[in-house]
């Protein structure tokens, strides 16, 4: 069959899945179906099932991100009497402190985990543009490149749409001439043909039939031709303006690139400057007025963003998976959503698509019909050169039998034959502009590389950078206390207390008291206490407790 297909030895490159597509097709959809393609299908209830997949990806991750935001502040509502560092206040420890080393680990640790997440946050920023719009970029790059090839095609198919038409409206002039002269060949002598040894009338009745067809194929053909080329240039320029409006490196992009680093850089420099044991207050203030709320404003539309990349990524990976049992790739996801719509539909359009789309695949060749067309303009070639022919060779004799003159009969079958010749190279020339290697590369270039290579790439690495940076943004927004310098907590009168009487019960050492029992014992009968020294607890090095001296005290 190949050898009536033009460019029928050409085998368009099969799909190979990237490790993109792979693992983000493992999202998990909740019990919901993956199959891209119910989309299309006449069973609401597998159209309900797959979007409601999608639905709940972005419901679960963005729940879970406005959970942790809430929890934020509902610390910093409970202030630090309750919630301590993670309400956003200064850390606290016991002044004078015999355990130094063992207080300082927390407000250490802590900043410890803030300076990762802020190198987390940062690194993965650099990656999001990197290797996140880098790949957006690919994308549309790779499509304008389809489009440009698409252009091409499309100006090479309306310069020969031009030429048919000039050459069919010569060829409709000239075949009514053609067809008059041919019409009333040899009126007084029909059986002209025995004299001369060639069926003169029949090869003229042949021609004539050949041109009136070819007249009428040029017309039905063309119309189709033009109203195929309008549509596929309306479409590349929607394609083309979509792409054009779309700024993926805008303004809006680029000032969140540099608020996901700049902002957390800021923050670390008010850590190290603590670390160093280098109080500045006008900085802390610049810091929690201005840089954090910025800061917590840039990372709510980074998870905002995160959790509607999701959805749209696994869809991506649907698509490029395919439908149906057998996933096979975006070539296999085309024809399944064609049976949805379409049902059993194999007309020329569903051939058209298949044969592009699988790979060449000589059973889908959609062009068979034209077939007959190239050989019945074969025909009329031959029959006009036939016909001019044995008019030229049996001139005299023709003219002497039929008592007509055949001077015009000549050119006007040679002018026909000409343009007949023109037809015939034009659609030589369309049938190599449709081949299937210019079409199928186009294909493989928009849908294989840039819609499930490039464009599934740049969603998960956007996805994945958005989550992490997220992440790590909310754990140093919760951990903002790493840049204020640590408190010591000085003691106050209320917390001291007096040693109970001889004949009162065991005082608490927890409840502080500030009355003062009187002696019985003493002559003066005048009130005093015991010094006491508070003792850090070394099993939390955030409590302490009261210890009272033996040696008696003269003040209150």
């Amino acid at each position: 069959m190949s050898d009536n297909i033009y460019g029928g030895e050409y085998e368009g490159p099969k799909y190979e899945f990237s490790q993109s597509v792979i693992d983000l097709r493992r999202l998990p959809r909740f019990g919901y179906s993956k199959d891209i393609t119910l989309l299309f299908s006449s069973n609401q209830e597998e159209q309900a099932s797959y979007a409601a997949g999608l639905i709940a990806l972005f419901v679960f991750l963005l729940v879970f991100f406005i959970f942790w935001t809430l929890t934020i502040l509902v610390f910093k509502i409970m202030g630090p009497g309750n919630a301590g560092f993670l309400s956003g206040h200064h850390f606290v420890v016991p002044d004078p402190a015999e355990d130094v080393k063992n207080i300082g680990k927390r407000p250490f640790r802590v900043r410890l985990v803030f300076l990762i997440s802020a190198g987390l946050l940062m690194t993965y920023s650099v990656l999001f543009v990197t290797m996140g719009l880098t790949n957006v970029d690919n994308t549309a790059n790779t499509m304008t490149q389809s489009l440009k090839q698409t252009g091409k095609l499309i100006i090479n198919a309306e310069l020969i749409a031009k030429s048919l038409e000039e050459v069919g409206n010569n060829s409709v002039e000239i075949r009514d001439s053609a067809v008059e002269q041919l019409d009333n060949f040899c009126p007084q002598n029909p059986q002209i043909g025995d004299m001369t040894g060639v069926d003169v009338m029949a090869i003229a009745n042949q021609a004539k039939a050949d041109l009136t067809m070819l007249s009428n194929f040029i017309k039905d053909g063309l119309a189709t031709l033009n109203e195929a080329l309008t549509r596929a240039r309306v479409f590349a320029n929607n394609v083309d303006n979509t792409i054009a409006e779309v700024q993926f490196w805008g303004w809006q992009m680029k000032l969140l690139s540099a608020g996901l680093f700049v902002l957390p850089s800021f923050l670390v420099m008010g850590v190290g400057l603590v670390m160093l044991d280098l109080d500045l207050p006008n900085y802390q203030k610049f810091l929690s007025y201005f840089v954090m709320p910025c800061f917590v404003f840039v990372t709510i539309i980074v998870y905002i963003v995160c959790a509607a990349i999701l959805p749209i990524s696994a869809t991506n990976a649907d698509a490029c998976t395919g439908g149906g049992r057998v996933h096979g790739g975006p070539d296999d996801t085309l024809l399944t959503i064609w049976r949805h719509l379409r049902g059993n539909d194999t007309g020329i359009v569903f051939q058209i698509a298949a044969y592009y789309t699988q790979r060449c695949n000589p059973k889908y060749y959609p062009y068979g019909f034209l077939s007959k067309y190239l050989n019945d303009l074969d025909e009329a070639i031959t029959s006009t050169g036939t016909i001019a022919q044995a008019v030229q060779d049996n001139l005299g004799l023709l003219e002497a039998q039929c008592g007509r003159s055949f001077d015009e009969v000549v050119p006007v079958v040679k002018d026909m034959s000409d343009n007949l010749k023109i037809l015939r190279d034009n659609a030589d020339m369309t049938l190599d502009l449709i081949k299937c290697k210019n079409i199928n590369d186009l294909y493989v270039n928009t849908m294989h590389d840039a819609a499930c290579k490039y464009s599934v790439s740049a969603l998960a690495w956007i996805f994945a950078s958005a989550l992490i940076i997220a992440v790590c943004g909310l754990i140093m927004i919760m951990l903002r206390s790493a840049y204020y310098p640590v408190e010591n907590l000085e003691l106050i009168d209320s917390w001291i207390k007096a040693p109970k009487s001889a004949s009162g019960s065991n005082s608490s050492p927890t409840q502080p008291s500030t009355e003062f029992e009187e002696n019985p014992t003493s002559p003066t009968h005048s009130n005093k206490t015991a010094p006491v020294t508070p003792q850090v607890d070394d099993n939390n090095q955030n409590e302490f407790d009261f210890e009272v001296d033996d040696k008696p005290s003269d003040e209150f």
